[in-house]
């Protein structure tokens, strides 16, 4: 189908009168339409993918200065078997197979709230194309969210901070899902970034503390 209007559209401007460049000018506008077409139509029928990536001292861009979190999960987003530095991120909408997308981020292992705390969490969704008046957000199941919206390259940010739900925190992972009811928006990639405190040391801190008094212990007897 893609193949056959791109042959039709190069036929018709070839045959249209050339009058100072107007032909060539024409043949790449309809040629360039073309190709963008073909490229929405190819993953109307792509089957979404994700790769997922966790990180220590994650730093982030943020109100003019570079932030570090303790932690971060990063999901991208893509159509076909790889993924495509050109035509990256999994369009959803009514013009495509699929109205929603997906995904979950990884959390801190054993992190359990309470007893433990977070300090602080933010969910960025990055995307094109948004409008917001025409997409729902779910995040760990509440919809009690401002939909995605288009300020600033169309990047999204949340405020998970303060979330009171009970156990948002402590299943594991943390599950969000877009609905658009607009034609076509583009998603690319959402980043959890988050500090948090644990209420009782992780193992491997304990462990370091015990050696740590071992260490004095044997200082103390060598200098006796």
């Amino acid at each position: 189908m893609g193949t056959e209007i791109v042959m039709y559209l190069a036929i018709y401007c070839a045959q249209e009168p050339n009058r100072k460049g107007i032909k060539v000018r024409k043949i790449t506008l309809l040629l360039a339409v073309a190709f963008i077409f073909i490229a929405m139509s190819a993953q109307t029928y792509a089957l979404p993918m994700m790769s997922e990536t966790t990180h220590r001292n994650f730093r982030y861009w943020e109100d003019g200065q570079t932030s570090t979190y303790m932690y971060a999960s990063v999901v991208d987003f893509w159509a076909g078997d790889q993924p495509d530095g050109h035509t990256d991120g999994y369009w959803i909408g009514s013009d495509f197979q699929e109205d929603h997308l997906a995904w979950s981020h990884k959390l801190p292992k054993n992190l359990q709230v309470p007893p433990d705390e977070i300090l602080r969490a933010k969910l960025k969704i990055d995307g094109e194309f948004i409008d917001e008046a025409g997409n729902q957000i779910a995040i760990q199941g509440t919809w009690d969210w401002d939909p995605l919206n288009y300020r600033w390259s169309d990047n999204t940010t949340y405020v998970l901070t303060n979330v009171q739900e009970e156990g948002f925190w402590n299943g594991g992972t943390l599950g969000a899902e877009v609905f658009a009811s607009e034609s076509a928006i583009r998603l690319d990639r959402a980043v959890l970034m988050m500090d948090y405190s644990y209420a009782v040391p992780e193992p491997a801190t304990m462990l370091l503390f015990g050696l740590g008094m071992v260490g004095v212990a044997v200082r103390r007897r060598m200098k006796k």
